[in-house]
């Protein structure tokens, strides 16, 4: 600019100039909006989940949807924009697990448990909000991940004592779940569809590795009932 100055370029036609050029853009990129802002942030989340905060550029996130560059101002920065593709990504994942749980109709507690797992490790591995995402976070942005994390661990242990409450109501067997294997089931069902998910095997697969492994959440949670092992999860 000073340059443009120095050769006598008059100031009021480089301000006009300005806002002309970046003018428009910058009102473009504030005025986004909800539905603009939800598509962003869900194309950013599969190009992050690829290959992370570090390895995904600003320029490819742009091409995938579509946009100019500059609409990312919105955003903040590249970091703030994955934290919130972060935030979002989970947040998905509870509202489908929430979902699932509701649908769900089981004979016993014990098979309440195992769908219960099922449908939590199931939701780490759905395309649409792999947990591949909050894997990356934990690397690349690990103290702010880790909180999140742990929030993700607490809200999907609510949505399990809830489930099982709303359909077995205070009866001593739910109760001795609630307390006794709960708490541990939730974060191995985590820790597992994590696990899965970085896996990445086909939708048949991803099946059949789940149902052995929830297989071992229903037997415990039997054993429990019936008094046959201590507190703790033992799968």
């Amino acid at each position: 600019m000073s340059s443009l100055i120095n050769r006598g370029f008059p100031i009021q036609r480089l301000e006009e100039k300005i806002k002309t050029t970046v003018g428009p853009i910058v009102h473009e990129a504030a005025s986004l909006g909800p539905d603009g802002r939800v598509k962003v942030l869900r194309i950013s989340a599969v190009h992050f989940a690829r290959t992370g905060l570090r390895g995904t550029t600003l320029a490819v996130l742009a091409g995938a949807a579509g946009i100019p560059e500059i609409l990312f101002a919105g955003f903040g920065s590249k970091e703030r924009l994955f934290r919130e593709a972060v935030e979002n990504n989970i947040e998905t994942r509870l509202r489908l697990l929430k979902t699932r749980m509701l649908s769900g109709n089981y004979e016993s507690e014990t098979i309440a448990v195992q769908r219960i797992a099922e449908a939590t490790v199931a939701v780490c591995v759905d395309g649409a909000v792999t947990s591949t995402l909050t894997s990356w976070a934990l690397l690349e942005d690990h103290d702010y991940a880790a909180k999140l994390h742990r929030n993700e661990i607490g809200s999907v242990e609510f949505v399990w004592n809830r489930a099982l409450a709303e359909r077995f109501g205070n009866s001593r067997s739910r109760r001795i779940l609630s307390i006794q294997l709960v708490p541990y089931a939730v974060s191995v069902c985590l820790a597992y569809g994590f696990w899965l998910a970085a896996l990445r095997p086909d939708a048949g697969g991803a099946a059949a590795m789940t149902q052995v492994f929830v297989a071992g959440i229903g037997e415990t949670a039997s054993a429990l009932l019936s008094g046959r092992v201590k507190p703790g999860l033992q799968c």
